[in-house]
């Protein structure tokens, strides 16, 4: 079958949410690089805006990865199957050149996103709270965008990481 509930799961993970906090992340990080000058009020309320979308996102991107995603790549197959194709874990694990991929990717797929998501939140909070000042206050401007841009680091990193593994050992 071309789509299964579990592939659909995981495109909803990484391609909706997870590709769309990325492109917003990186839309914010640009349009507070860019508007170093006086901002009007419209452009920092659509910036704050955009900083609470980014927050979302990656919180639902985290909690369908941990709590959808995550419980089927690590069902453990019955015993004395042979076909591991169907258990994405055990399948990397089987094949020592593939088993850096749980040992290392999956370990850094499991924590860091939950770093990103709050490293948004923090974000996402100071341009809600300082919305007026945002842009034009030089060290708090510089303070979010740290944090965008780290956010944005760590997500790209774990999404590159999902990638490799999802092209392994899909769910299907």
């Amino acid at each position: 079958m071309l789509f299964t509930d579990r592939s659909i799961w995981t495109m909803i993970h990484g391609i909706v949410l997870s590709g769309a906090a990325l492109m917003a992340l990186a839309a914010a990080v640009f349009s507070m690089r860019t508007m170093r000058t006086v901002a009007t009020p419209e452009q920092s309320r659509t910036l704050a805006q955009l900083m609470v979308f980014i927050a979302a996102t990656l919180w639902l991107a985290v909690l369908v990865g941990s709590y959808i995603i995550f419980p089927l790549y690590r069902v453990t197959p019955p015993a004395g199957a042979t076909d591991l194709s169907q258990f994405p874990r055990s399948f990397l694990l089987a094949n020592p050149n593939t088993a850096w991929l749980h040992a290392f990717a999956m370990e850094i797929k499991e924590h860091v996103p939950w770093i990103a998501s709050m490293l948004a939140t923090a974000a996402a909070f100071v341009g809600m709270r300082y919305r007026s000042q945002l842009l034009n206050d030089a060290p708090l401007r510089k303070m979010a965008m740290t944090l965008l841009a780290i956010c944005f680091v760590l997500v790209s990193v774990v999404g590159l990481l999902g990638i490799f593994i999802n092209k392994v050992a899909p769910l299907q």
